[in-house]
């Protein structure tokens, strides 16, 4: 079995390859980790050239245009032109070679912003519209929903759709401006504790109100990997929201990933001068937990320390 992973340098694709290391388990699966050195996956023609001769059975469909709530807010015309046409020439490119099986990664954003109900599930992606502040990002990945569905119908394959949450953990991007929250704080809190003078504040964007959930990256490769390989696709035919149920405040986020890096808590203001994004998104995993009822997560704080360790050891070389 050959098996593409798109997107195969980033968050989710870094962390899968650490699960395949050393483990018997895939010995005799092989893998391709394609990143934007291999492939211009904007490009048609790159993309259909690309898989020529590969014989690939399966897709693991992580790549995408992504960045944090004020990337997002700066980037809606570019967020969506380059999604959408990512997902068109990697669905184009899967059915014109046979790809039976796939597995494409959407993200919590996409539900709406004003929801019937709290938490949401994979029945109420396209209920309402999503929040205006990531509208270009989240309908592009709601479009991934629908083709993918399609595909299915008409074309007989097994493409399933996972949803997760906020992802974080090793091999972020922790670069100003494109990163997501947690990347975005470690990121400025190191560079407060290394340049700042006793009496400066550190300033934390937004009133620090809004309630989210996290999940940490290893987990989410794992998820994956269990649906692809112990569970058929075929048979989940939802789109499964991944979380892990764990939900609070900017604030005390912020005040989290202060405690571990010993920034003092005394220090921080939050500037409510900078958008919030939408308040609440709140989901539910239930779905996905009938499938595999015995799935340990991660903690935050433990993902947490993890995700703060490497950059501290990694930070000439991680992506800032």
């Amino acid at each position: 079995m050959h098996i593409l992973v798109t997107g195969g340098s980033g968050l989710v694709g870094s962390h899968i390859k650490d699960i395949l290391t050393n483990n018997e388990k895939f010995e005799n699966i092989k893998f391709t980790f394609a990143s934007s050195k291999d492939c211009d996956l904007t490009n048609r023609n790159d993309v259909l050239n690309y898989f020529k001769g590969k014989n690939f059975n399966a897709i693991i469909h992580l790549a995408a245009r992504v960045g944090g709530l004020y990337d997002n807010m700066r980037n809606n015309v570019s967020m969506f032109s380059e999604n959408i046409k990512i997902n068109e020439n990697i669905l184009e490119a899967c059915n014109l070679h046979n790809i039976f099986t796939g597995i494409f990664c959407l993200s919590s954003c996409i539900f709406p912003a004003n929801p019937s109900k709290f938490p949401m599930d994979e029945t109420m992606i396209h209920e309402s519209p999503p929040h205006p502040s990531n509208e270009g990002y989240a309908y592009a990945k709601r479009m991934l929903e629908v083709q993918c569905r399609h595909y299915n119908k008409t074309f007989g394959r097994k493409y399933i759709c996972v949803v997760p949450v906020n992802l974080y953990g090793e091999y972020d991007n922790f670069t100003f401006g494109q990163a997501h929250v947690i990347p975005e704080l470690i990121h400025r809190m190191y560079n407060f504790k290394k340049e700042t003078c006793d009496n400066e504040l550190f300033y934390a964007y937004g009133t620090g109100s809004p309630l989210r959930q996290f999940l940490y990256a290893g987990d989410f490769a794992k998820m994956i990997l269990n649906i692809l390989f112990n569970y058929n696709p075929g048979h989940m035919n939802l789109r499964p929201v991944i979380c892990c149920n764990d939900e609070l405040t900017i604030r005390e986020l912020v005040y989290k990933i202060a405690y571990i890096m010993e920034v003092d808590l005394k220090k921080i203001h939050f500037d409510s001068n900078k958008s919030d994004g939408c308040m609440q998104k709140t989901v539910s995993n239930e779905y996905y937990n009938s499938f595999f009822p015995e799935f340990s997560f991660t903690t935050l704080h433990d993902g947490l320390k993890k995700t703060v360790d490497w950059f501290h050891e990694n930070y000439k070389c991680a992506r800032k």
